[in-house]
Formats: C-alpha cells, structure tokens, sequence
C-alpha cells in the first residue's frame, strides 16, 4: 500500500506596489480584517520601499486532480490570476494608503499554496520506507517555517527523535490510519476545524 497524501492546493493572488521613499524611510507590516471588498488584507513593506499585499480574498480551492499532470493547472505556466481579486484588493489598498496604491499595483501575482485536508504540514518518516522521510505541505509558509522544519526533521534523522518540535502530529501516517482524509475538505477554508482563523487556512 503506497503513501497516499491528498496534496490539495490553494490559488491565491498578491499584488506588488511600486517603492516610494515613505515606506522605505518608515515601514510597516498591516494585517487587516475582512472589508467590504471581501479582502483581508496583508501589507508588507520591503527594504526597497516597494510594498507587497496579500489576502486578496477569493482564493480557489483546488483539488489535486486538476493539479496532476493534464490537469488544468498542472504547472506554473497555467496558473492565471483572477483580475477581478486585483481590482478588489487594489480598491482596498488604496482606501488605506492612497499615495502608495494610487497608481495601482506594478506586478500581480496568483501562487499555488500547497495544502492537505487537514492544514497541517506533513513532517516525517514515510511509513513502510526505510530512510525516506518527508517535508512539505506548508501553505504559505513554507519560507518561515523551513529553518524550524528542517531542523527537526533533521533532528528525527540523526538522533531519533525531534527536539526543536514534537513531529507526531505531523506524521505521515495519518494518511494510512485515516483513508477519509481525502476527501475531508472541512480543515482549511475560513476555519482551522471548529475555530475560524480566516483565510489562510
């Protein structure tokens, strides 16, 4: 019996801003609830001045058949962004800064966040193999995450157990243990299972 992990994606648009010595001389971060534009907006400044928003709303949730090879989103060249969460996001960017998104954004953007069912990444030995492990299933942060991630996962390798983070409940074993969990659909969404975190999940 093969490692099944229902690998799922989330379809999300970002925008970035031209840089303006304002944002450059004094940044900072801005999360925001969701508005009236059904954003719920992240504002992220760069050294260079120039600004990055997410939380556009609308994500698409996307199953992993569409992702899989002749699928309609399998690769990056595929991926389009939905122009209608630009100007959505863009209307409430320049409600809360009119000087830096006046001119619109310089740059859109559409990622595909990798998820599974149940929001939680998948860290740890694959189970019947011996030597192979495996780290993914971050969301959107994969980059944050890596350092802790990897360090544990590392941990798992060379001493036998983790330290920096207890692994159980990320194992990949609960995809043997738990055949419904490919079709679960209910852990992300607006909702981390009963509690509602927002989107990002």
């Amino acid at each position: 019996d093969g490692l099944e992990i229902p690998m799922t994606g989330v379809k999300s648009v970002s925008l970035l801003f031209d840089a303006s010595r304002a944002v450059a001389e004094e940044p900072g971060a801005l999360f925001c609830a969701e508005d009236a534009n059904a954003c719920h907006l992240e504002v992220y400044p760069r050294s260079t001045g120039e600004v990055y928003v997410c939380g556009c709303g609308g994500s698409e949730y996307v199953d992993e058949t569409r992702l899989r090879p002749g699928g309609d989103l399998d690769s990056a060249a595929r991926v389009t962004t939905d122009v209608s969460r630009v100007s959505a996001a863009s209307a409430s960017f320049v409600g809360l800064s009119a000087s830096v998104g006046k001119n619109g954004p310089r740059k859109t953007q559409t990622c595909m966040r990798p998820c599974v069912t149940d929001a939680l990444p998948v860290i740890g030995a694959v189970p019947g193999y011996e030597g192979a492990f495996i780290n993914c299933a971050h969301n959107c942060w994969g980059i944050l995450w890596a350092p802790a991630s990897g360090k544990a996962l590392a941990e798992r390798i060379l001493d036998g157990a983790a330290k920096t983070v207890r692994l159980e409940p990320f194992s990949p074993r609960r995809f043997f243990s738990e055949k419904k969990a490919r079709g679960a659909g209910n852990g992300r969404g607006r909702k981390m299972r009963e509690r509602d975190v927002g989107e990002q999940w």
